[in-house]
């Protein structure tokens, strides 16, 4: 059993490590210089694959919680560097069979680099081909972040840099970041429409974080909501099953549940509960698209609404 150690502890084991590693993988929501100048000091002589995968919201530039400019150094030194919006997990993977997890960013204060550094915990794991598995998953899924990319991110932020945070975006355009295409649990409603979760909270990013937090404004929410990447999914099923038996909430739990990247998969009764919370969001701000009803006894089904099904009755 893997015991607990400090973020000061890790720092030590990383700097014992990274200077031989020839592959590092390095999962972290927030990045700042001051562990970037640390590690690029330790990678110097043995210039590793690096592949650097971080949250990166607008709202954790603005907050300073990470560094536009540490970004820039990973790609200019030739890091791999992408994002994901619903990342809140700390990974450092030495050659595959080193791995690291727990509290600890890479960030000068979560790896104890500066003074005042935060407490954190962290451990090292088994490097099973299961924990190998899910940090490919985490790696696969984000979106690569290019010198151009980070160009329009940075252009982005300087619209906002006078406006009070409570007005800053929780996440990208999709014109300056695409949407991965990958689903996650986080991806989809954790809670009924109208509630909030601790989860919203960490990470107001989450795309029904975004869509809770504009409430208020029924327009921009449906808007929100139909943009939303387990709503385009589902309905892209119903688009798919057109001409079949309409979908049972039985028939979509077994399409979510080969779908979803979460490793370990989800229970599938905990895939019933994301489905439930979802067709709550549809019968309130896509009932114009899609048709959520129980025929009989039977359970809840889905049909298409809109021209291409009025002509199919027809």
């Amino acid at each position: 059993m893997s015991s607990l150690i400090s973020n000061s502890e890790l720092t030590t084991q990383l700097e014992l490590h990274i200077p031989q590693c020839e592959e590092l993988n390095l999962i972290s929501a927030f990045v700042t210089q001051p562990a970037i100048r640390w590690l690029e000091a330790l990678v110097t002589i043995n210039q590793p694959t690096i592949n650097l995968v971080g949250r990166f919201s607008p709202q954790d530039f603005i907050a300073g919680a990470s560094d536009i400019s540490a970004i820039r150094t990973c790609l200019n030194s030739g890091y791999q560097v992408k994002a994901l919006s619903n990342l809140h997990a700390k990974i450092y993977q030495i050659d595959r069979d080193i791995i690291f997890t727990g509290s600890a960013n890479l960030t000068g204060k979560g790896l104890s680099l500066v003074e005042h550094g935060n407490l954190e915990s962290c451990t090292r794991v088994n490097a099973c081909d299961t924990s190998k598995d899910f940090i490919e998953k985490i790696i696969n899924a984000a979106i690569t972040i290019t010198g151009d990319i980070l160009n329009k991110m940075e252009a982005y932020l300087d619209l906002y840099s006078t406006t009070e945070s409570s007005s800053i975006p929780a996440s990208w355009p999709t014109e300056v970041i695409p949407k991965t295409t990958d689903l996650f649990v986080s991806d989809f409603p954790l809670t009924k429409p109208g509630e909030t979760t601790q989860a919203y909270i960490k990470n107001p990013s989450l795309e029904f974080a975004i869509i809770e937090a504009s409430n208020a404004d029924f327009s921009k929410t449906q808007h929100l909501f139909k943009q939303s990447k387990s709503y385009q999914w589902l309905k892209a099923q119903v688009i798919k099953n057109q001409g079949n038996r309409d979908l049972g909430f039985g028939q979509v739990s077994r399409l979510l549940h080969d779908t979803l990247c979460d490793d370990p998969d989800p229970y599938r009764s905990d895939i019933k509960e994301l489905l439930s919370a979802l067709y709550s969001y549809i019968k309130i701000y896509a009932s114009d698209d899609i048709s959520v009803y129980i025929p009989g006894s039977r359970s809840q089904v889905l049909r298409l609404l809109g021209p291409s099904h009025i002509n199919k009755e027809r």
